[in-house]
């Protein structure tokens, strides 16, 4: 298994390395390992070393937290779930000699799911990790197997030997940044706790070893996560998403020289994602505008007038609802409270879209389409393939010329 993961990893750092980095702006950090992922695409935007082999630290504890989720989706826990505390836990919650947070447990309690999730991921508990191991696995041995078979199955190059971080062992800031993706894909909930900025235990208030947080010392609008680390063999790293104007990144740094550094470092590349982000939507604005503007519609080769602007967008089309439907003979309403847009004709055939949501009833059959239909300017705008269900035509747009094209197996009059 670890040669076969040796050479996967080997292939993967090739493979990525021929990948396309499309930042357009130096990044001036120092850092020996840095990333930045746009998470709606999993696109790396920035790269330093991003897969060169680096000690984790406590973002380790992201992983466990990972499966805790899945053992909650599965139904084996809830977040109301309370575990016991081993001995074993108890004692290592306050071993002087391990590296990283202390927070003291005691043997025999019993703690919520939910607050052990807060430990691990605010003051980075390295117990608060032992309990969920015990518990999901029986043993922390048996419980590292599954972190890293978990991590093989995700994507990640890992060799994991405990479930804190708090000892050394390897993974690198790629690996980080595809696990943060796939937790909030999967688990978004885990943003609750990761934007908290403090928490009450035993008496004791812990802050959030995150200082980016809105409410904390260092604060960067639009960040609600994620996990940071430290160990004398790791040097300072922070994994961090933030999401700001309708676009989620993620950051990861790793190897800085004090926590002030991993966080201003973290600072500067959020600031480059989310500029690299705008000025390629701006880009693709200018782009797609520009391909809404050819568009002409052909009916069966007739010309049908565009007295409406078509509208681009993420790389589809769609057209004015009106424009489109009228000139074929359906009749046609609007429902603004509802949302729902219906076209009926004559011989029968009836369509009833809701927009903003990706779905429709054609004669009375429900279908699923690509995309939403949209409003834009008080119009509704309906993508190609509700056309093409509701007038039983095949369509065919153009990009280069602009040329749409609606075929129907039986002619219809153009009014």
């Amino acid at each position: 298994m670890k040669i076969t993961r040796v050479i996967t990893s080997v292939i993967l750092t090739a493979v990525f390395a021929l990948l396309p980095i499309y930042a357009r702006a130096s990044v001036n950090i120092s850092a020996p390992v840095a990333l930045v992922m746009c998470f709606d695409t999993g696109e790396i935007l920035y790269d330093r070393y991003m897969h060169r082999r680096w000690v984790p630290a406590s973002m380790t504890k992201s992983l466990t937290a990972f499966i805790v989720y899945e053992e909650i989706e599965a139904g084996n826990l809830t977040m109301g779930t309370e575990l016991r505390v081993s001995a074993n836990a108890a004692r290592f919650s306050q071993d002087r000699r391990v590296e990283g947070s202390f927070v003291p447990l005691q043997t025999g309690s019993y703690i919520s799911v939910d607050v052990l999730l807060q430990l691990t991921m605010l003051p980075s508990a390295n117990a608060a990790c032992v309990v969920f191991a015990e518990h999901i696995s029986g043993s922390e041995e048996a419980f590292v197997e599954r972190m890293n078979e978990t991590a093989y199955r995700l994507g990640m190059y890992t060799s994991f030997n405990n479930s804190h971080g708090a000892i050394a062992h390897h993974s690198n800031a790629y690996s980080t940044a595809v696990l943060v993706r796939e937790f909030i894909s999967r688990y978004p909930d885990i943003l609750r706790i990761t934007a908290m900025p403090s928490m009450r235990f035993g008496g004791t208030t812990y802050n959030n070893t995150n200082r980016l947080l809105p409410s904390r010392t260092m604060p960067f609008a639009g960040v609600d996560g994620f996990k940071t680390g430290s160990l004398r063999a790791a040097g300072w790293n922070h994994s961090v998403t933030a999401y700001r104007d309708g676009k989620r990144i993620i950051t990861v740094v790793m190897g800085t020289a004090n926590v002030d550094a991993a966080h201003r470092y973290t600072r500067t590349l959020l600031e480059f994602g989310f500029a690299e982000l705008d000025m390629r939507q701006a880009e693709q604005a200018r782009l797609e505008e520009g391909m809404a503007a050819r568009v002409r519609i052909f009916y069966d080769g007739v010309v049908i007038p565009l007295t409406s602007p078509a509208v681009v967008h993420q790389g589809e089309l769609f057209l004015p609802f009106y424009v489109v439907f009228r000139p074929l003979g359906f009749n046609l309403t609007w429902n603004a409270e509802s949302r729902v847009a219906t076209a009926e004709h004559p011989d029968g055939r009836a369509a009833t879209l809701f927009v903003s949501r990706p779905s429709a009833f054609v004669n009375g059959r429900p279908i699923h389409l690509a995309t939403s239909a949209k409003i834009v300017d008080n119009r509704v705008y309906v993508p190609i393939d509700f056309i093409e269900a509701a007038t039983g035509t095949t369509a065919n747009w153009d990009k280069e010329t602009g040329v749409f094209q609606l075929n129907s197996p039986v002619a219809l009059t153009i009014t």
